[in-house]
């Protein structure tokens, strides 16, 4: 009897082990493999972010170079921005050319390795800048830009990654975009 029992729970925890993982671990339909880890969310007037679990947040807030600026970072300190221009038209390729410019990627012995070429990942357009930070340690660099949405105001992302980040978070990408909505925050 004891047995039975045993089984028993054993087969129920089994079976909502089970439909958990199938609840976290959402697909982006027609889009690249589900996150890495399981997906959460992140909700505050009229935007619905869908992130990987493992993304923290860093800031809602006002920006300097943007009207809102919502980021995240990885657990290997890549960041992930999302812009929201309401006062001015930006476009992908300002961002682009103001970290270029801020880092003097063409121009600086701190770096190597510096190319800028067009991006299109899942249905976004943008830029790619990679580069080889030299310091205390080299640091490989990839930062990609995509416009989100141009109308009724541009919604621009920044995807600075570092080192291993660049292969291990490849796959969230799409569907983090894929996982942004804007309504109108009540």
């Amino acid at each position: 009897m004891k047995c039975w029992v045993f089984c028993t729970v054993c087969l129920f925890v089994f079976t909502c082990l089970i439909s958990c993982g199938k609840q976290t671990s959402r697909k982006v339909s027609g889009g690249p493999p589900a996150y890495s880890v399981a997906g959460d969310n992140y909700k505050n007037k009229g935007l619905e972010i869908t992130h990987p679990a493992d993304w923290v947040l860093l800031h809602d807030e006002p920006g300097i170079i943007a009207d809102r600026t919502v980021a995240f970072e990885t657990p290997d300190a890549s960041r992930i921005t999302v812009f929201f221009y309401k006062s001015e038209t930006r476009t992908y390729s300002d961002l682009a050319n103001e970290l270029e410019k801020q880092l003097r990627l063409r121009n600086s012995k701190d770096v190597k390795d510096f190319t800028r070429e067009t991006l299109e990942l899942g249905n976004y357009k943008g830029l790619k800048l990679s580069w080889v930070s030299l310091g205390l340690a080299e640091t490989t660099n990839e930062a990609s830009f995509l416009q989100l949405r141009a109308e009724p105001y541009p919604v621009l992302v920044q995807f600075h990654l570092l080192d291993d980040d660049i292969e291990t978070q490849k796959n969230n990408l799409v569907p983090f975009l894929q996982g942004i909505s804007l309504t109108k925050p009540r």
